[in-house]
């Protein structure tokens, strides 16, 4: 009884023990994700529920309590880039499709059943899903080869229809019935066949309306005892909508339009063209145009249902809009990034900024920042250069230390773009700074990197005079290393040393080279660099220091001082980075056990980035095969996340950033942000800041608990209150992990628990309480 009333009493303690912000972390060892939720594609309805798909992830939006819910790879779902939503009233589903032909099926529980068989079939071509059409208890899948019926109830797929001729596969975009006929939409004409056949999946049931032809029709509904389609034609603005009433084909609205969707709700035909969508009655008249959101922007409606005369509209930049009428309404979507490929990042003192560009590819994506677990929605929608062209593919982000708001962009054909918060301060080009250009006459910022005087090193590709400095006081000095770097030369990493020296990775020479302004960057008598690479010349300021690979692609410093080089031949170190210039330097590659043999460590990965955590291990990001976590010498594998055994979205790595005071892991890919709580973080001074999380330990808590605030290599002891000793571990830079069991492996008993850590002297000082509740 004693017992029972002190479990309640904790249990008390527990409801008013007051949130920090730590509580706003997640757990060691889960992931999150860092999506975006605004680049909606579809929507949908049931059960009180609204979905929204973004084409990473999804949310739902609770009509009850106006609540939003993620649910995305790293919570649940099976897969990463939706294209469709239904939901299924008989069998109280979801019906989830991905753009590889992977499908889900989610339960009023959010319990997520996979059904992997377009994804997995021998199909060669087109296996995306276009469309989905319920009927019954089940889903009408239009896909890039034909039409696939799932049953929702008993979760599985019952038939496939084949329907083009001689049964090739055609692209079906859209299906339909009315009452005798079922119709499917196609890349190669409007195809129909009997609702009573007794086998449609014989290609000899189906024949094309002969009246359309065999053109592409990319819409299809029945509304009003008429069948309604959609031709998408390839000239921009010409598509024609077509309706069959008691046998006479007509058209429908005028031409010049962009048809996207043709569908029913309310006894409503909703049209979607362009940047509107319309409602019309069962006289085909027009009851109502939504083009707008409240007159600040015009809509980009992907997807659009009506629920009691309600437009919610799944907007391609914006995310959830429920319009009433255009100056009546609201934006819903979860706190995001404004892209979902991530390029590069940056993180100083708890901020994170990402860009989402990349060499030559066109992306007009802007930066983003993170900060206080939330991402900063008031970013720009776009960037504009001093001829008002928007600026594409930002490739490189510099946050000063100083100032967190202050901020430099560097863009591959733009040149450098300084901003205070989300004003921008200016633009850097050639034209009007030491900063070179290419032989086009654009300026390719590709790299960028402050010192510890807060001047802003920039390196611009392709270009005669690569190197330049801007300092605090905004003078600028430019650098040109003739007969080593040349015009082809493009540059993807730049580091600082403890000394001040800058080591530049040139990725077109598979070298580095090392630069020394002796900290006076006015003055160019003083300066001395060295170029080290994989061969020998007779250039007495180039050596070999037996660089792995023919490319470097990453590099960084580990907390010895040591630099660790990634190539496309896997990694090496140099461990006397202080003797570069007396050219006495090698990189050496880590020899590693693997299946009893030793191998080099990674030869067979081209190591994308580095990042170090407050242990002094290393993080690889590869371009082809996910994460390795290694210990601080790399000689021992600590973990390998991939797309199979994690929510990682992609195996391929273009970034690893981490936070060292919560050891909170980014990671950037082709396909999103998403970051993962490792065990290490930064080691303090002293135990002055020692703190634990969670605590207080619910029963429903399985992960483990991190002590955090301690000493490198901290000997931890966790006692009773009684004293006795319940588990002992060894801290991770700055935190211990505890997995909440004794001894003996078994989940300790309610109570407090004490946290000792062992001083350098071998004395034990209590740095901090737990409470537990089983």
């Amino acid at each position: 009884m004693k017992r029972q009333i002190f479990k309640h009493i904790l249990l008390f303690l527990i409801t008013v023990i007051s949130l920090d912000t730590f509580s706003q972390e997640i757990p060691v060892g889960s992931w999150r994700d860092h999506l975006r939720y605004t680049d909606a594609v579809s929507v949908t309805y049931g059960n009180n529920i609204v979905y929204c798909a973004s084409s990473s992830a999804l949310f739902t939006y609770n009509l009850a309590d106006n609540s939003i819910q993620r649910l995305n790879l790293v919570n649940g779902l099976s897969d990463i880039g939706l294209s469709n939503l239904e939901y299924n009233n008989i069998a109280e589903k979801l019906v989830i499709t991905y753009s590889n032909g992977n499908i889900d099926l989610m339960t009023k529980e959010n319990i997520i059943i996979n059904i992997p068989f377009v994804k997995n079939s021998n199909i060669i071509g087109d296996k995306s899903i276009n469309n989905i059409y319920i009927k019954d208890n089940l889903a009408y899948l239009s896909t890039g080869f034909g039409i696939v019926v799932l049953d929702c109830l008993k979760n599985e797929i019952i038939d496939t229809y084949y329907i083009g001729i001689n049964g090739e596969y055609i692209g079906v975009n859209a299906i339909a019935f009315d009452a005798n006929n079922i119709y499917a939409a196609s890349e190669e004409g409007v195809y129909f066949a009997s609702k009573t056949s007794g086998n449609l999946a014989d290609y000899n049931e189906w024949n094309i309306v002969p009246e359309l032809g065999p053109k592409n029709y990319n819409q299809i509904t029945f509304f009003s005892n008429r069948l309604f389609v959609s031709y998408d034609d390839p000239l921009w603005a010409s598509d024609t909508i077509y309706y069959n009433d008691a046998g006479t084909w007509s058209k429908f609205l005028p031409n010049g339009l962009n048809i996207t969707q043709l569908s029913v709700f309310e006894n409503k035909l909703i049209v979607i063209e362009n940047s509107s969508a319309s409602s019309y009655d069962l006289d085909l008249n027009l009851v109502q145009q939504v083009y707008t959101y409240k007159g600040q922007f015009s809509l980009s409606p992907f997807d659009v249902i009506i629920k009691d005369n309600v437009f919610w509209i799944a907007d391609n930049d914006r995310g959830l809009i429920k319009l009433t009428d255009n100056w009546n309404g609201e934006i819903i979507a979860p706190s995001g990034p404004n892209s979902s490929f991530s390029f590069l990042m940056d993180f100083v003192d708890g901020k994170l900024g990402m860009v989402s560009g990349a060499y030559g590819t066109f992306l007009y994506d802007t930066p983003n920042f993170w900060e206080n677990n939330f991402w900063d929605e008031t970013v720009p929608k776009s960037i504009y250069d001093k001829d008002n062209k928007k600026v594409r593919d930002f490739v490189a982000i510099a946050i000063d230390p100083s100032n967190k708001n202050h901020v430099y962009y560097g863009a591959w054909d733009q040149g450098l773009f300084e901003f205070n918060g989300n004003t921008k301060v200016d633009q850097f080009l050639a034209q009007n700074t030491p900063l070179d250009s290419t032989f086009f006459g654009t300026t390719r910022v590709s790299s960028l990197v402050f010192d510890s005087e807060q001047n802003l090193w920039a390196l611009s590709s392709y270009s005669d005079s690569p190197l330049s400095v801007r300092t605090p006081n905004g003078d600028w000095y430019n650098y040109s290393f003739q007969g080593i770097l040349t015009k082809d030369s493009y540059y993807t990493k730049t580091l600082v040393d403890a000394n001040g020296w800058k080591w530049i990775a040139d990725l077109r020479e598979n070298g580095i080279l090392v630069f020394d302004d002796n900290k006076t960057l006015q003055e160019l008598s003083d300066d001395r660099f060295v170029y080290i690479n994989s061969s020998n010349t007779n250039n007495a300021n180039i050596f070999d220091a037996n660089l792995p690979g023919a490319r470097i692609y990453s590099m960084e410093i580990d907390l010895d001082g040591e630099i660790w080089i990634g190539s496309d031949e896997g990694v090496a170190v140099i461990n006397n980075p202080n003797d570069v210039f007396s050219q006495n330097i090698t990189a050496s590659q880590i020899f590693v056990q693997e299946d009893g043999q030793t191998q080099i460590l990674l030869e067979s990965e081209l190591v994308t980035s580095i990042a170090i955590d407050g242990a002094n291990r290393k993080w690889f990001g590869t371009q082809s095969s996910g994460v390795f976590l290694m210990s601080e010498d790399g000689t021992e594998q600590i973990s390998h996340f991939t797309t199979d055994n994690s929510p990682l979205f992609s195996n391929n790595i273009f970034d690893i950033k981490i936070n060292g005071k919560t050891g909170e892991v980014f990671i950037a890919t082709e396909k999103g942000l998403i970051s993962y709580k490792g065990t290490a973080t930064e080691s303090n001074e002293d135990f002055d800041n020692v703190f634990v999380y969670p605590n207080p330990v619910k029963p429903d808590y399985t992960g483990v608990i991190a002590i955090r605030g301690l000493t490198k290599d901290t000997d931890v002891r966790i006692t009773d209150i009684s004293g006795n000793i319940v588990s002992q571990t060894i801290s991770y830079g700055g935190q211990a992990i505890w997995d909440g069991n004794d001894l003996n492996g078994n989940r300790v008993q309610t109570g407090v628990y004490l946290v000792f850590n062992a001083t350098k002297d071998g004395e034990l000082k209590k740095a901090a309480k737990i409470l537990f509740v089983n």
